[in-house]
């Protein structure tokens, strides 16, 4: 009997994030940040899934009523700004998840694993210049490869790649 509970419970975690990355669109871009260190902007239409050792989030999600809204897990701090639909999360080991929707979000930290697909804006900024960290960390955007991130704030376009 445990052991049917649990297989349905990973079934159930796994299907949530499936769930919204196929509301999606077909004009959606992918993007994957493996061990990043500074700071992912976001601002974009579709779902992202993450997690960071260490830092914090700010997500606003301005259409509360579009997706399935965000979901933390982590927070040694959290708080909530009624006014701007804003959250923001600081801690350790933190994870989130913001499914099908509008939203806005702002990661700073160390060990950022991300995956996102939709359409919009991203912004990366790796910390490749300080000469204590040997790597800041790789990203592929739109489906392609693996780079290291750019070590100053450089701006992205999160489309569906040209001719695909």
């Amino acid at each position: 009997m445990r052991r049917l509970v649990l297989i349905s419970m990973l079934a159930f975690a796994l299907a949530v994030p499936a769930v919204g990355f196929a509301l999606s669109g077909d004009n959606d871009g992918t993007l994957s940040v493996k061990s990043g260190v500074g700071k992912v902007s976001l601002n974009f239409n579709g779902s992202a899934v993450g997690r960071m050792q260490r830092g914090s989030i700010q997500l606003t999600d301005p259409i509360a009523s579009d997706g399935l809204g965000p979901d933390f897990s982590g927070c040694e701090h959290k708080e909530f700004d009624k006014s701007t639909s804003t959250w923001l999360c600081r801690g350790t080991n933190l994870r989130f998840r913001a499914i099908g929707g509008k939203y806005q979000i702002s990661i700073r930290g160390v060990g950022i694993y991300l995956s996102a697909v939709g359409e919009g804006s991203v912004i990366l900024d790796g910390r490749g210049e300080d000469p204590n960290i040997n790597s800041d960390g790789a990203y592929s955007l739109n489906d392609g490869p693996y780079k290291s991130l750019p070590d100053f704030g450089q701006t992205f376009k999160l489309s569906a790649p040209v001719g695909g």
